[in-house]
């Protein structure tokens, strides 16, 4: 809306004999019976837009639409101080103009903003209090990352006035009103107490390394961090959103035809099955069977299969976790296996095991027999620059060191090769060579020692980064 310059000069010429008065020690209404309202700056009869912008333009040297006006009248009613630096009057000079800016922006005062002396809520200054602004408010202030803390506990403690894990709270109460009030909100603290659960974030990710997808229960992701000692709960989006936490050297992770979650516990040699809403142990299984679980797969048929490192084969367990039989046994074979990483069903015909020792992947029937080998000397690369050594189509490296297997809703088979850092693609029928994807490197998008593979619904391949909190989600070509 384009203003009048006659009506602006006017205002500023009012306002100059009001300014040398105060000046001087003198209230520009002592000889007044009664406050003076001046929220109609444009002397039209009525407190409205027009007002707020030229209140905008000659106190705030700001554009009207660029004001976080709920940020303002929240300031001037909690501080009186505060609204005469601004415009050297009172508030109640500029009652109806305050009153406009409420119910117009719909604003409204907490008990903690209207205690606040100094608001700080706003720490990046976007004109905003919400979540952005409370992760800076737990790096600066609580020297913690946002997802670990308890926000509601905060809440409580600080309007209590106790100490917030050996703090004082009180400056919090007195600076940060409105980021209270945000936190109240978003996290719904004043809500109905919400159920017990073991599955409160507590730590943050350093090594993770397995990944399974509770896409057809929760639309979550679980991934293990053994150096945590922890199974870590991602949302779809990949928001870190909880923690099974106490376990030993967890590898293995997937989730069973109920739901539940099973971790394959290294250190303490068995599989443990958790419920993935509160965190409860509800079962353990595979005690005095397994060494080393160092993957976990669910069949379509609920039946689970832990493939075991140190014991050289993949123990098969029913849904109700009986074992059932046992896959390969050490040696390098036509059946053997040494150091077995990872198993995948393909078409619930057979049963595809990386071998890890033998630069190989075994090829069983649901009997466990042994069907075939599938081995891998690499591809050259193609229309290859003798000077840089770079190729248009890049070579595939022989097998190294497997370490995770995979299929897409194509029936392609996913090979992850640790040492190479990348994924080799197959037809599990014949195993011809299709294509890879994957490099080495520490930035995003590229893998340093991958651990785990997983094609998402979809599509795309999740891979973890490898020695790192990274999981990177990369196309398939």
């Amino acid at each position: 809306m384009e203003m009048n310059t006659s009506i602006y000069g006017s205002i500023r010429q009012a306002l100059v004999p009001i300014m040398l008065l105060l000046a001087l020690g003198l209230s520009p209404l002592t000889q007044a019976a009664t406050v003076v309202d001046r929220s109609d700056l444009d002397n039209d009869g009525r407190v409205d837009t027009l007002d707020l912008e030229i209140f905008a333009d000659v106190y705030l040297d700001q554009d009207s639409q660029t004001v976080n006006w709920c940020n303002f009248y929240e300031s001037s009613i909690a501080n009186e101080k505060y609204f005469r630096s601004v415009t050297s009057d009172k508030t109640a000079n500029h009652k109806q103009l305050l009153d406009f800016i409420a119910v117009s922006y719909d604003c409204q005062t907490t008990a903690a903003a209207t205690s606040s002396t100094n608001d700080k809520s706003d720490l990046n200054g976007d004109s905003f209090v919400d979540l952005d602004d409370v992760i800076l408010f737990s790096e600066a202030y609580l020297e913690r990352n946002w997802q670990t803390v308890d926000w509601c506990l905060f809440y409580d403690s600080t309007l209590a006035g106790d100490d917030f894990e050996g703090r004082s709270t009180k400056y919090y109460l007195r600076h940060f009103g409105r980021l209270l009030s945000f936190i109240n909100e978003h996290f719904i603290c004043d809500g109905p107490e919400p159920p017990s659960t073991d599955v409160l974030l507590e730590n943050v990710p350093k090594n993770l390394v397995r990944i399974a997808d509770g896409a057809f229960f929760t639309s979550d992701y679980y991934v293990t961090d053994p150096t945590v000692g922890s199974v870590f709960i991602y949302d779809a989006d990949w928001v870190l959103k909880g923690e099974i936490k106490a376990l030993n050297k967890p590898l293995g992770v997937a989730i069973d035809s109920q739901g539940r979650v099973l971790v394959g516990n290294n250190g303490r040699d068995n599989i443990e099955v958790y419920d993935p809403a509160t965190g409860e142990l509800l079962a353990v299984f595979g005690e005095s069977l397994i060494k080393m679980p160092t993957a976990i797969t669910v069949d379509g048929l609920g039946n689970i299969y832990v493939t075991d490192s140190l014991n050289n084969n993949v123990r098969v367990f029913d849904p109700s976790y009986i074992l059932v039989r046992t896959i390969g046994q050490r040696g390098d074979g036509e059946g053997g296996l040494d150091f077995p990483v990872d198993a995948e069903i393909v078409d619930m015909q057979e049963i595809f095991v990386a071998d890890q020792g033998n630069d190989r992947v075994q090829v069983y029937d649901f009997n466990g027999n042994w069907l075939r080998s599938m081995t891998f000397e690499g591809t050259e690369g193609q229309n290859c620059n003798w000077f840089t050594g770079e190729c248009e189509i890049p070579g595939a490296p022989a097998f190294n060191r497997l370490q995770a297997l995979d299929t897409d809703s194509l029936g392609q088979l996913h090979v992850l090769d640790n040492f190479a850092a990348s994924v080799v693609m197959f037809d599990p029928a014949d195993g011809t060579f299709l294509n890879t994807y994957g490099q080495y490197g520490t930035d995003a998008g590229s893998l340093r020692v991958p651990m785990d593979v997983l094609i998402s619904t979809t599509g795309s391949a999740l891979v973890t980064a490898g020695n790192s909190d990274r999981v990177e989600d990369l196309p398939i070509p």
